[in-house]
């Protein structure tokens, strides 16, 4: 037989007894793999911190009136504290992600995935908490100077944030709008010149720009190893990041 609720409680004691089991929903402080060197904080001389996601901020991802990356963002604003999220480098970002994921439903992350050798789906469990996580050295700068291996010029390129994620939506996205984070080649900072430049760079000078702007040197690995339960396909992918990422499934 259940308990019969005092009548002297008031609406605020009951919340606060039904609610009394609840885990603390305590923030973090982040030490982002770009060591939080290149942002200007709300409040100088403390931490970023990230709590972990409430119902309401699941609910506040089921709105359909904007895009997948808007949606992201704003959930990251809802739980990201001292930081605007406008000003997050995608290197960072990646990990607030995996790092929200882990601390609101727990490290292990159960994704399925079809291989691509017997088509078969695989149910697959990753544990958030063991990638390994790559910070930057002093030698990272922003914008940040690099050397074309086949033109034999320096190039100075500023880092994407997230208010340019329109710009490299997609590969071709990226490249056609690859001309906005260069900011010098050589001697030459015009945008009109830098702009009829890029796209008749030899390919691997194009692809160390663009290393260089993804700073894919740093940042946490997604890089994962896939063993079909099925067959004996064995290969190397990146997490697959579906839209359960922010669920309990």
């Amino acid at each position: 037989m259940s308990e019969k609720p005092n009548p002297m409680f008031n609406d605020q004691q009951a919340i606060d007894d039904i609610l009394k089991e609840m885990p603390a929903n305590e923030a973090i402080e982040l030490d982002l793999p770009s060591k939080n060197r290149f942002y200007n904080l709300k409040e100088p001389g403390k931490p970023i911190t990230l709590r972990p996601m409430t119902f309401a901020d699941e609910k506040s991802m089921l709105s359909k009136n904007t895009g997948n990356l808007d949606i992201i963002n704003k959930l990251l604003a809802r739980c990201l504290e001292n930081v605007d999220v406008g000003q997050l480098l995608q290197i960072d970002k990646l990990y607030i992600l995996m790092k929200l994921r882990e601390i609101s439903y727990g490290p292990e992350y159960t994704v399925s995935i079809n291989c691509s050798k017997c088509k078969s789906e695989n149910k697959v469990n990753f544990q958030l908490d063991t990638f390994n996580v790559r910070y930057a050295d002093d030698n990272l700068t922003d914008p940040r100077t690099v050397h074309l291996p086949v033109l034999k010029k320096d190039v100075v390129v500023r880092l994407p944030r997230v208010t340019d994620e329109k710009y490299f939506a997609n590969t071709e996205q990226s490249l056609v709008n690859l001309w906005r984070f260069v900011e010098k080649i050589d001697k030459y900072d015009s945008k009109p010149v830098i702009s009829k430049v890029i796209p008749q760079l030899p390919i691997k000078d194009a692809h160390t720009l663009l290393e260089a702007i993804g700073c894919n040197d740093y940042g946490i690995d997604t890089n994962v190893r896939f063993d079909c339960a099925y067959c004996d396909n064995v290969e190397s992918m990146e997490l697959p990041i579906t839209a359960d990422f922010f669920s309990s499934k």
